[in-house]
Protein backbone atom coordinates (compact mmCIF):
# COMPACT_ATOMS: atom_id res chain seq x y z
CA UNK A 1 0.00 0.00 0.00
CA UNK A 2 2.80 2.28 0.97
CA UNK A 3 4.60 1.78 -2.73
CA UNK A 4 1.22 2.33 -4.28
CA UNK A 5 1.00 5.56 -2.46
CA UNK A 6 5.26 6.56 -2.87
CA UNK A 7 4.24 5.94 -6.89
CA UNK A 8 1.24 7.56 -7.74
CA UNK A 9 2.95 10.54 -5.48
CA UNK A 10 6.04 10.29 -7.70
CA UNK A 11 3.92 10.04 -10.63
CA UNK A 12 1.88 13.46 -9.70
CA UNK A 13 4.85 15.54 -9.16
CA UNK A 14 6.43 14.39 -12.36
CA UNK A 15 3.62 15.17 -14.02
CA UNK A 16 3.91 18.86 -12.32
CA UNK A 17 7.28 19.47 -13.32
CA UNK A 18 7.14 18.35 -16.96
CA UNK A 19 4.37 20.62 -17.52
CA UNK A 20 6.35 23.38 -15.53
CA UNK A 21 9.55 22.74 -17.74
CA UNK A 22 6.67 22.53 -21.08
CA UNK A 23 8.92 19.21 -21.34
CA UNK A 24 6.27 18.06 -24.90
CA UNK A 25 6.75 14.95 -26.77
CA UNK A 26 10.13 13.84 -27.96
CA UNK A 27 10.65 13.83 -31.81
CA UNK A 28 12.07 10.61 -33.41
CA UNK A 29 15.02 12.89 -35.05
CA UNK A 30 16.22 16.26 -34.68
CA UNK A 31 18.37 17.37 -36.85
CA UNK A 32 20.53 20.92 -37.17
CA UNK A 33 22.07 21.85 -40.28
CA UNK A 34 24.80 24.58 -40.21
CA UNK A 35 23.99 26.00 -43.97
CA UNK A 36 22.00 25.52 -46.97
CA UNK A 37 23.33 22.80 -48.39
CA UNK A 38 22.98 20.75 -45.57
CA UNK A 39 18.88 21.67 -45.56
CA UNK A 40 18.98 20.37 -49.06
CA UNK A 41 20.54 17.33 -48.65
CA UNK A 42 18.06 17.02 -45.43
CA UNK A 43 15.02 17.23 -47.69
CA UNK A 44 16.66 15.59 -50.44
CA UNK A 45 16.27 12.36 -48.49
CA UNK A 46 13.42 12.79 -46.85
CA UNK A 47 11.70 13.18 -50.34
CA UNK A 48 13.00 10.01 -51.72
CA UNK A 49 12.06 8.43 -48.30
CA UNK A 50 8.71 9.86 -47.34
CA UNK A 51 9.02 11.04 -44.52
CA UNK A 52 7.20 13.92 -43.00
CA UNK A 53 9.57 17.08 -42.37
CA UNK A 54 8.70 19.70 -39.93
CA UNK A 55 11.26 23.17 -40.06
CA UNK A 56 11.33 24.88 -36.89
CA UNK A 57 13.80 28.53 -35.92
CA UNK A 58 14.18 26.74 -32.46
CA UNK A 59 12.97 29.76 -30.13
CA UNK A 60 8.94 28.37 -30.35
CA UNK A 61 7.68 25.20 -28.36
CA UNK A 62 6.52 22.33 -30.88
CA UNK A 63 4.70 19.27 -30.92
CA UNK A 64 5.85 17.27 -33.61
CA UNK A 65 3.44 14.22 -34.42
CA UNK A 66 5.50 10.62 -33.89
CA UNK A 67 7.37 9.36 -36.47
CA UNK A 68 8.41 13.36 -38.01
CA UNK A 69 11.84 14.69 -38.64
CA UNK A 70 12.19 17.88 -36.75
CA UNK A 71 14.52 19.92 -38.35
CA UNK A 72 15.75 23.40 -36.34
CA UNK A 73 17.95 26.21 -38.10
CA UNK A 74 18.35 27.83 -35.25
CA UNK A 75 22.51 27.46 -35.90
CA UNK A 76 21.93 28.80 -39.53
CA UNK A 77 21.84 32.72 -38.14
CA UNK A 78 24.73 34.71 -39.77
CA UNK A 79 24.87 37.67 -40.73
CA UNK A 80 24.70 37.38 -45.06
CA UNK A 81 24.89 41.11 -45.77
CA UNK A 82 24.30 44.59 -44.73
CA UNK A 83 23.55 47.97 -46.90
CA UNK A 84 23.87 51.01 -45.04
CA UNK A 85 22.62 53.40 -47.55
CA UNK A 86 19.93 51.57 -48.44
CA UNK A 87 19.45 50.26 -44.51
CA UNK A 88 18.68 47.04 -45.48
CA UNK A 89 19.91 43.87 -43.78
CA UNK A 90 19.75 39.93 -45.00
CA UNK A 91 20.01 37.19 -42.16
CA UNK A 92 19.79 33.79 -42.05
CA UNK A 93 16.62 32.34 -40.61
CA UNK A 94 17.98 30.88 -37.36
CA UNK A 95 19.21 34.54 -36.48
CA UNK A 96 17.50 35.61 -32.95
CA UNK A 97 15.40 39.16 -33.08
CA UNK A 98 17.16 40.42 -29.48
CA UNK A 99 20.72 39.39 -31.67
CA UNK A 100 19.49 41.22 -34.91
CA UNK A 101 18.80 44.42 -33.05
CA UNK A 102 22.23 44.36 -31.41
CA UNK A 103 23.93 44.16 -34.11
CA UNK A 104 22.06 47.39 -36.00
CA UNK A 105 22.04 49.18 -33.10
CA UNK A 106 25.97 49.43 -33.01
CA UNK A 107 25.58 51.39 -36.23
CA UNK A 108 22.60 53.13 -34.67
CA UNK A 109 19.60 50.98 -36.67
CA UNK A 110 16.92 49.11 -35.59
CA UNK A 111 14.20 46.70 -36.97
CA UNK A 112 10.60 48.46 -36.92
CA UNK A 113 9.02 46.96 -33.25
CA UNK A 114 8.05 48.41 -30.13
CA UNK A 115 7.10 47.08 -26.41
CA UNK A 116 7.77 43.77 -25.05
CA UNK A 117 8.30 41.48 -28.20
CA UNK A 118 9.14 37.72 -27.20
CA UNK A 119 12.70 36.39 -28.47
CA UNK A 120 12.14 34.45 -31.34
CA UNK A 121 14.28 33.53 -34.40
CA UNK A 122 13.40 35.40 -37.61
CA UNK A 123 12.01 32.11 -39.30
CA UNK A 124 9.44 31.60 -36.31
CA UNK A 125 8.56 35.27 -35.86
CA UNK A 126 7.79 35.25 -39.56
CA UNK A 127 6.16 31.58 -39.58
CA UNK A 128 3.99 32.22 -36.69
CA UNK A 129 2.59 35.98 -37.25
CA UNK A 130 5.02 37.46 -34.35
CA UNK A 131 4.74 40.84 -33.02
CA UNK A 132 4.28 43.38 -35.46
CA UNK A 133 3.50 40.55 -38.06
CA UNK A 134 0.57 40.92 -40.46
CA UNK A 135 -1.52 44.24 -41.65
CA UNK A 136 -0.80 47.69 -41.90
CA UNK A 137 2.50 50.02 -42.44
CA UNK A 138 4.33 49.71 -39.59
CA UNK A 139 5.73 45.97 -38.45
CA UNK A 140 8.27 43.32 -38.80
CA UNK A 141 5.63 41.97 -41.58
CA UNK A 142 6.03 44.99 -43.57
CA UNK A 143 9.80 45.72 -43.18
CA UNK A 144 10.50 42.16 -44.59
CA UNK A 145 11.54 42.88 -48.66
CA UNK A 146 12.50 39.71 -49.71
CA UNK A 147 13.07 36.43 -48.50
CA UNK A 148 14.61 33.28 -50.19
CA UNK A 149 13.23 30.17 -49.86
CA UNK A 150 13.24 26.55 -50.44
CA UNK A 151 10.02 25.01 -52.00
CA UNK A 152 8.78 21.40 -51.32
CA UNK A 153 10.61 20.28 -54.41
CA UNK A 154 13.83 21.10 -53.61
CA UNK A 155 13.98 24.39 -55.58
CA UNK A 156 15.47 27.57 -54.65
CA UNK A 157 13.13 31.00 -55.32
CA UNK A 158 13.59 34.34 -53.93
CA UNK A 159 10.24 35.96 -53.27
CA UNK A 160 9.05 39.70 -52.76
CA UNK A 161 5.91 42.03 -52.30
CA UNK A 162 6.09 43.10 -55.38
CA UNK A 163 5.94 40.13 -57.73
CA UNK A 164 5.13 37.32 -55.36
CA UNK A 165 2.51 38.85 -53.82
CA UNK A 166 0.09 35.76 -52.99
CA UNK A 167 3.33 33.39 -51.26
CA UNK A 168 4.51 36.26 -49.50
CA UNK A 169 1.37 36.52 -48.07
CA UNK A 170 1.24 32.48 -47.27
CA UNK A 171 4.40 32.80 -45.98
CA UNK A 172 3.95 35.34 -43.39
CA UNK A 173 2.05 33.89 -40.65
CA UNK A 174 1.28 30.52 -42.68
CA UNK A 175 3.32 28.47 -39.87
CA UNK A 176 6.05 27.55 -42.32
CA UNK A 177 3.80 25.30 -44.75
CA UNK A 178 4.66 27.47 -47.80
CA UNK A 179 7.87 27.05 -48.01
CA UNK A 180 11.23 26.82 -45.76
CA UNK A 181 13.32 30.37 -45.19
CA UNK A 182 16.67 30.88 -45.50
CA UNK A 183 16.98 33.67 -45.89
CA UNK A 184 15.31 37.46 -45.05
CA UNK A 185 16.33 40.95 -46.14
CA UNK A 186 14.69 43.40 -43.89
CA UNK A 187 13.82 47.11 -44.26
CA UNK A 188 15.62 48.65 -41.05
CA UNK A 189 14.90 52.16 -39.23
CA UNK A 190 16.87 55.14 -37.62
CA UNK A 191 17.57 53.72 -33.72
CA UNK A 192 15.30 55.78 -31.80
CA UNK A 193 15.93 55.83 -27.69
CA UNK A 194 12.45 55.87 -25.71
CA UNK A 195 11.05 56.16 -22.18
CA UNK A 196 8.57 54.58 -20.60
CA UNK A 197 6.30 55.08 -18.03
CA UNK A 198 4.12 52.84 -16.06
CA UNK A 199 1.31 53.56 -13.62
CA UNK A 200 -1.41 51.78 -12.06
CA UNK A 201 -4.91 51.71 -13.47
CA UNK A 202 -8.38 50.29 -12.97
CA UNK A 203 -10.12 48.67 -15.98
CA UNK A 204 -13.04 50.97 -15.94
CA UNK A 205 -11.18 53.85 -16.25
CA UNK A 206 -9.41 52.99 -18.97
CA UNK A 207 -12.49 52.03 -21.15
CA UNK A 208 -13.69 55.47 -19.80
CA UNK A 209 -10.58 57.36 -21.03
CA UNK A 210 -9.15 54.92 -23.75
CA UNK A 211 -9.89 57.61 -26.77
CA UNK A 212 -7.62 60.09 -25.08
CA UNK A 213 -5.09 58.21 -23.30
CA UNK A 214 -3.50 56.52 -26.12
CA UNK A 215 -2.93 59.67 -27.78
CA UNK A 216 -1.01 60.91 -24.98
CA UNK A 217 2.42 58.33 -26.53
CA UNK A 218 3.64 56.61 -29.10
CA UNK A 219 2.88 52.85 -27.38
CA UNK A 220 0.93 51.69 -24.83
CA UNK A 221 0.62 48.32 -22.76
CA UNK A 222 -1.99 47.19 -20.62
CA UNK A 223 -1.24 44.31 -17.82
CA UNK A 224 -4.85 43.11 -17.26
CA UNK A 225 -5.02 41.31 -13.66
CA UNK A 226 -8.08 39.44 -13.44
CA UNK A 227 -9.19 38.68 -10.43
CA UNK A 228 -9.17 42.67 -9.50
CA UNK A 229 -9.97 45.95 -11.34
CA UNK A 230 -6.27 46.72 -11.36
CA UNK A 231 -4.28 47.30 -14.72
CA UNK A 232 -0.80 48.32 -15.39
CA UNK A 233 -0.47 50.74 -18.16
CA UNK A 234 2.68 51.11 -19.86
CA UNK A 235 3.23 54.56 -21.70
CA UNK A 236 6.59 54.47 -24.29
CA UNK A 237 7.14 57.56 -26.17
CA UNK A 238 10.43 58.54 -28.54
CA UNK A 239 13.01 60.39 -27.00
CA UNK A 240 14.26 63.47 -29.16
CA UNK A 241 17.47 65.92 -29.02
CA UNK A 242 16.19 68.06 -26.86
CA UNK A 243 14.30 65.15 -24.23
CA UNK A 244 16.36 64.02 -21.29
CA UNK A 245 16.61 60.20 -19.59
CA UNK A 246 18.88 58.50 -18.25
CA UNK A 247 19.33 54.78 -19.04
CA UNK A 248 18.88 51.96 -15.84
CA UNK A 249 21.91 51.18 -13.80
CA UNK A 250 23.42 47.83 -13.32
CA UNK A 251 21.33 47.04 -10.57
CA UNK A 252 18.05 48.16 -11.47
CA UNK A 253 18.48 46.42 -15.04
CA UNK A 254 19.05 43.29 -12.49
CA UNK A 255 15.84 43.58 -10.29
CA UNK A 256 13.85 44.14 -13.58
CA UNK A 257 15.22 41.50 -15.32
CA UNK A 258 14.78 39.10 -11.57
CA UNK A 259 11.31 40.47 -11.49
CA UNK A 260 10.43 39.36 -14.94
CA UNK A 261 11.85 35.92 -14.45
CA UNK A 262 9.71 35.42 -11.15
CA UNK A 263 6.82 36.03 -12.67
CA UNK A 264 7.56 33.75 -15.48
CA UNK A 265 8.42 30.89 -12.87
CA UNK A 266 4.67 31.38 -10.86
CA UNK A 267 2.90 31.68 -14.67
CA UNK A 268 4.28 28.23 -15.16
CA UNK A 269 3.18 27.07 -12.00
CA UNK A 270 -0.26 28.86 -11.99
CA UNK A 271 -1.31 27.09 -15.26
CA UNK A 272 0.11 23.57 -13.51
CA UNK A 273 -2.36 24.34 -10.47
CA UNK A 274 -5.08 26.00 -11.94
CA UNK A 275 -6.91 22.85 -12.41
CA UNK A 276 -6.14 21.69 -8.87
CA UNK A 277 -6.01 24.06 -6.87
CA UNK A 278 -8.01 26.95 -7.72
CA UNK A 279 -7.31 29.03 -4.37
CA UNK A 280 -4.05 28.71 -4.41
CA UNK A 281 -3.84 29.98 -8.46
CA UNK A 282 -5.41 33.21 -7.35
CA UNK A 283 -2.89 33.80 -4.55
CA UNK A 284 -0.41 32.93 -7.18
CA UNK A 285 -1.61 35.26 -9.86
CA UNK A 286 -1.38 37.55 -7.54
CA UNK A 287 2.12 37.66 -6.95
CA UNK A 288 2.70 37.59 -10.41
CA UNK A 289 0.72 40.82 -10.49
CA UNK A 290 3.19 42.28 -8.10
CA UNK A 291 6.33 40.79 -9.56
CA UNK A 292 5.00 42.62 -12.91
CA UNK A 293 4.41 46.01 -11.86
CA UNK A 294 8.05 45.86 -9.85
CA UNK A 295 9.35 45.11 -12.97
CA UNK A 296 7.56 48.23 -14.92
CA UNK A 297 8.69 50.67 -11.67
CA UNK A 298 12.32 49.82 -12.14
CA UNK A 299 11.51 50.59 -15.99
CA UNK A 300 10.01 53.34 -15.75
CA UNK A 301 11.58 57.18 -16.21
CA UNK A 302 14.53 55.39 -18.13
CA UNK A 303 15.83 55.30 -21.78
CA UNK A 304 15.25 52.20 -23.19
CA UNK A 305 15.81 50.50 -26.79
CA UNK A 306 12.29 50.62 -28.12
CA UNK A 307 11.73 46.71 -28.14
CA UNK A 308 12.31 44.75 -24.99
CA UNK A 309 12.89 41.69 -25.49
CA UNK A 310 11.66 38.93 -23.50
CA UNK A 311 11.47 34.79 -23.52
CA UNK A 312 9.29 33.28 -25.62
CA UNK A 313 7.70 30.90 -22.62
Amino acid sequence: MRTSLWSSLVGTIRSWLDRLLWRGPTPALTLYPKCVEDLLTIMAQARDNGTTVKVVGGSFPTSPAPGDILVSLQYMDRLLGLDTNNKTVMVEPGMKLSTLSSLLGTINLSIDLAGRVPDLTILDCVAVGGPGLGCGETGLGSSILQVEVVTAKGELASWNWDTNTRQMGGLVGGLGMLAVVIAVTIKCCPLVMVSEISYLSSVREVVDTWSMVHRTSNHQQITWFPFTELVIISHTSNLDKLSFAVSQSRLNMFLTEASEWVATIIRRLNIVMFSSVPMLSSVLARVQFISLWTAARYRSDHAHHPAHFLPPS
